[in-house]
């Protein structure tokens, strides 16, 4: 498999005033996790470790920030899945586990397969540029939304979809805990779309850079910059 783009979105807000920022990024969670790739299209993940496993899988993983960020809350989370299989040769049953248990060891892997737009253009410009001001500046688009409104829509989304329904429920409002229901699967489906907003405005900056080996953001004082690179 070839290249895949991808994005996630964190249950929490990285503590920017933590005195140790690569462990206050290791302790968030994931959300939901977007992805891109010609041979599966569009996918979400809410499972770390399925999604570390589906990237895995490719040639090339594409991303933003991948490398500091995203790939450091996949290798930390909690849960590696084990996969059972039956020889009927010996009779015995095969334990499989497809992602290393040490958290370091999965991050190295991720990150021997990333290419991480981010990390490029701050060795090119001397500083970092967000994603945000890449697209607009590179492509005329603006994000859907931000980093805050994602944990935000979250949090409510797990609270009507995972609580709220099953508290109406045993006293007896079955249409409250359906309304409810499916206004959770609203905020759900608004942060998966977000996610994967990102992971194509990603794609679409990659491809840009590659056919016009350049690309273009708006700086603090909006004057829109133009960047050489050397993307393939």
């Amino acid at each position: 498999m070839a290249d895949i783009f991808y994005d996630i979105e964190t249950k929490e807000l990285l503590d920017t005033n933590a005195p140790d920022q690569d462990a206050a990024i290791r302790a968030l969670h994931l959300s939901v996790g977007a992805t891109w790739c010609e041979c599966h299209a569009a996918q979400f993940f809410r499972s770390a470790a399925a999604l570390a496993e589906h990237l895995l899988a490719h040639d090339r993983i594409i991303g933003f920030n991948i490398i500091h960020f995203d790939n450091a809350v996949l290798a930390w989370s909690p849960a590696k899945p084990v996969h059972d299989s039956f020889d009927p040769v010996t009779g015995k049953h095969i334990v499989h586990k497809r992602l290393p248990d040490a958290p370091a060891e999965l991050k190295k892997l991720l990150d021997d397969k990333s290419f991480d737009l981010l990390a490029d253009l701050e060795t090119r410009l001397g500083h970092r540029v967000g994603l945000g001001a890449l697209a607009e500046g590179t492509l005329g688009k603006q994000k859907m939304a931000t980093g805050p409104q994602a944990v935000v829509w979250n949090h409510i989304a797990v609270t009507l979809r995972d609580r709220l329904p099953f508290a109406l429920a045993d006293v007896g409002d079955q249409e409250g805990a359906a309304r409810v229901n499916e206004l959770g699967a609203w905020f759900q489906e608004r942060l998966e779309q977000y996610c994967l907003q990102d992971a194509l405005l990603v794609k679409k900056l990659f491809e840009y850079g590659v056919a016009n080996k350049r690309v273009a953001f708006f700086d603090f004082e909006s004057e829109r910059r133009v960047v050489k690179v050397q993307w393939r």
